[in-house]
């Protein structure tokens, strides 16, 4: 196919590893912004506004039920976007597709900084009626930043939730230990050397120590989020915008759209 064709030097595995570590560190950040200035509602985890959600819609507290369903209708918006704009830069030989998205996030994302900061005092929100559209802003970045950077070295990822990748993390470690146990059993001191000399290219191996790393950036970046809000209040943001512009240029110069990320988004 054209894209296949023409594409540039596409991002080292290393680096694209790295990069996707940063976005879910920002993601986290972000969340944790958001949870904090608007109302205890998430911009990322959807899976806990759903929750929340139908638990108030049992108490019967139909205000607290609308705020965290809301957050899920900018959020697809912002998925489906970024997945049509990705697939249509990719048929029309665009190789930095994830630029296109990512540019569009960090225009959203200073947006909320900017009306944010507006409408709030001590990066918490004034007037709940101004809820609503500032909400929509940050879930529809972290929709986006959903169906960015999706694959690294051939493992389905996403950055801006955790589910899925301590589900492949538990799989991915399960696999390797079993191969570990195979490759040593009955030979544990001969082979135990060899075996972990194999281990940083071993496939599981590895899926499991990207996965474990997503986690862990993410947590780190609530923690950096919610330190940063409390000095500086929706000012946080910035921390997140900054990764973003690094992650566009390096989008730029070398496509993130690696070898195994040929324009399907068909899971495996």
């Amino acid at each position: 196919m054209p894209f296949a064709r023409k594409i540039r030097k596409p991002l080292r595995a290393g680096i694209k590893a790295c990069l996707t570590a940063a976005m879910s560190w920002a993601a986290g950040l972000i969340d944790a912004v958001g949870w904090l200035a608007l109302l205890h509602v998430y911009a990322a985890h959807m899976t806990g506004n759903t929750a929340a959600a139908g638990v108030n819609l049992f108490g019967g507290d139909w205000e607290q039920a609308s705020r965290h369903a809301w957050p899920i209708v900018p959020f697809v918006l912002g998925l489906l976007f970024s997945a049509g704009t990705t697939a249509a830069a990719r048929r029309h030989g665009w190789h930095s597709s994830f630029s296109i998205a990512l540019f569009t996030e960090l225009a959203l994302l200073a947006a909320f900084m900017w009306f944010g900061m507006r409408y709030s005092v001590n990066g918490e929100l004034k007037q709940a009626s101004n809820f609503y559209a500032l909400i929509a802003l940050p879930a529809a970045a972290m929709g986006i930043q959903t169906v960015t950077v999706t694959r690294v070295a051939g493992l389905r990822v996403y950055t801006t939730y955790l589910t899925g990748s301590l589900a492949k993390f538990a799989e991915a470690a399960t696999q390797y230990a079993f191969w570990f146990y195979d490759r040593t059993r009955g030979r544990l001191r001969k082979r135990l050397w060899k075996a972990l000399q194999v281990t940083p290219r071993h496939r599981y191996a590895r899926h499991a120590a990207l996965t474990a790393v997503l986690w862990l950036s993410y947590i780190i970046g609530a923690f950096c989020g919610a330190f940063l809000h409390n000095r500086y209040g929706l000012l946080a943001v910035l921390a997140a915008l900054i990764v973003l512009v690094i992650a566009i240029l390096i989008d730029l110069i070398s496509p993130v759209a690696a070898a195994d990320e040929p324009g399907s988004f068909d899971d495996s």
